[in-house]
């Protein structure tokens, strides 16, 4: 930690001393008036600091106070007192593990003022500390503070996207406070709202692990060069091992005086690839080398934004669950935290992304009918229509009432003047092969209108960034999925085949309705333990760092070295 500036310590220390605006009190039934003081003042500026301090939630502050006269929170005079300020001190030196940042609740101030002062009985070392309003609104504010971000995360997730809608219910932490202090419970409270997901907590043990990397220099870039085959002499080969024994892909140490690229090196660069979605042929290529070469500062970063997400979420995702992850361009279906299904997806383009939220999968449709979204219909297939009269009737769409129970006749249709708004019912597309939704869909209704469903672009599967959709989510194997959910019902393989060949849509409810979380990570632990790095595919990263960069404390949880790159 960083030294606090001198002219910091010699404010506090007037503080102390009662040379300050603020005045210091020793007396506890003198504090009320005081702090009362400090919370009018601080209403009509809320700029007001002391010893470089300022409050980060003073409206709370106001309303928590103000319901209890005013009356100190905290207290140096008894056992009890002092041992609560240690319990949230000593949760507070732990927030940077949580990829938290510990100026956010004025820990570098509480330190150095009992580095010089004392609230234990019989230490001489150190003047006893006299307890002041200030000191007790800084505290209280800390525990405010740190609270709300392990709760709802240290900025909105509304305020990131709208896409992410997952909600967690709104916490009145004045009475989460107050009742904690009744009952004397803050170590129980403390230990309760820690996120206590096994994901959150598995990137936690990843971002210390490649803190300590970072705290040893990180890892040296690998030259561009030519691509690394096995088999191959060069002399960069030295510093792919290191690189790839540090993150531990490469477990079994070639011989030390070969600079050829052995069969364990191939094996750890495949374990690499894996790691970070890519193509895992064992070769260094352009791709390959270039996420070798991401600085491990970046790593850190990618963590820790990926545990804010975490504390958007509620503590469970359920015992059971589907999870598509976008970044990661695949769904997968969890059982007890073990994935037992796992299957690549196509997501949403740059312009109709994929938006995040749960839902509950209700039911699966064999043989579906495509309905045109209404974007869709205004933006991409009105303008063919308008030029080409044949184009319904070569690729089997048909138009429907509203209530898709009677047929519209096309040649009713002014085309030159309707439009998304005008449009007179419903375009669809028959059962086929040349449906856009394939086979079989699966519907967990939204806000959104996206489901699960087939495809008859197969050939999208082939590639590693996979965002061609308009939103909705494309099985590679939705035969598998649909045999998963309907294993239960008497369904098997051979009549799951028959209902997804037939052309008169079927739909079959699920017994058990099943979770369905999508969601945006870009770092992950897989069931093996592997810590997982996917590319920034939308850009949230980047959205929820600036984000982060102006929140009004001004702390940034770790600035990559751009230098290094």
């Amino acid at each position: 930690m960083q030294s606090i500036p001198k002219i910091v310590l010699i404010t506090l220390l007037a503080a102390l001393l009662s040379v300050a605006t603020v005045p210091v009190v020793s007396a506890q039934d003198e504090l009320p008036a005081k702090i009362e003081e400090i919370l009018a003042q601080v209403e009509g500026d809320v700029r007001l600091q002391v010893a470089g301090e300022h409050l980060f939630m003073p409206g709370e502050l106001q309303r928590f106070y103000g319901e209890r006269d005013y009356r100190p929170l905290w207290s140096t005079d008894d056992p009890r007192g002092r041992e609560q300020i240690r319990v949230l001190l000593h949760y507070l030196s732990w927030s940077t593990s949580e990829g938290l940042c510990e100026v956010d609740y004025h820990l570098p101030f509480f330190r150095t003022l009992l580095s010089r002062f004392t609230i234990a009985e019989n230490d001489y070392r150190f003047p006893y500390l006299r307890w002041s309003g200030w000191y007790d609104l800084l505290l209280t504010d800390a525990l405010f503070h740190y609270a709300m971000h392990l709760l709802e995360g240290r900025v909105p997730s509304e305020a990131i996207q709208d896409g992410w809608t997952l909600r967690k219910q709104k916490v009145d932490l004045s009475r989460v406070v107050a009742y904690t202090f009744d009952r004397d419970e803050l170590e129980k409270v403390l230990h309760d709202i820690q996120p206590s997901h096994p994901g959150y907590l598995k990137l936690q043990k990843a971002l210390s692990r490649y803190r300590e990397i970072e705290a040893f220099g990180g890892w040296a870039r690998i030259p561009d060069g030519e691509t690394l085959r096995p088999g191959m002499f060069d002399r960069r080969i030295s510093l792919l091992r290191t690189r790839l024994l540090l993150t531990d892909d490469l477990e079994t140490l070639p011989p030390l005086d070969s600079l050829r690229m052995e069969s364990e090196d191939v094996e750890a660069v495949k374990h690499f690839q894996r790691r970070h979605g890519l193509y895992p042929d064992g070769v260094v290529g352009e791709r390959t080398l270039a996420a070798l070469n991401v600085p491990v500062s970046q790593r850190v970063r990618q963590i820790e934004l990926n545990m804010e997400r975490w504390r958007w979420l509620p503590k469970s995702l359920g015992r059971n669950y589907l999870l598509v992850n976008i970044a990661d361009f695949r769904a997968n279906v969890v059982e007890e935290e073990e994935t037992v299904l796992s299957l690549p997806v196509v997501v949403g383009n740059a312009y109709r992304k994929t938006p995040v939220f749960s839902a509950e999968l209700e039911y699966v449709e064999f043989a579906p009918y495509w309905l045109v979204p209404p974007t869709i219909l205004e933006e991409d297939k009105l303008p063919v229509i308008r030029s080409d009269p044949g184009y319904l009737q070569r690729n089997h769409y048909e138009i429907v009432s509203w209530d898709q129970q009677q047929d519209i006749d096309p040649q009713s249709i002014d085309w030159s003047t309707v439009d998304g708004e005008s449009f007179p019912g419903v375009l669809r597309q028959r059962p086929g092969p040349w449906n856009p939704l394939g086979r079989v869909k699966f519907i967990f209704p939204n806000d959104y209108a996206i489901y699960l469903h087939d495809t008859n672009r197969r050939d999208l599967f082939r590639q590693r960034n996979r965002k061609y959709s308009s939103g909705c989510i494309r099985l590679q194997r939705p035969d598998k999925l649909a045999n998963y959910l309907l294993c239960d019902s008497g369904w098997n393989e051979k009549l799951v085949d028959k209902a997804m060949s037939g052309s008169v849509s079927q739909q079959v409810y699920l017994e058990q309705p099943l979770p369905v979380h999508v969601l945006y990570w870009t770092s992950w632990i897989d069931d093996d333990g592997l810590v997982n790095f996917r590319e920034d595919v939308y850009n949230r990263d980047q959205d929820l760092q600036q984000a982060l960069d102006q929140l009004d404390a001004g702390c940034i949880i770790h600035k990559p070295n751009l230098a290094r790159r």
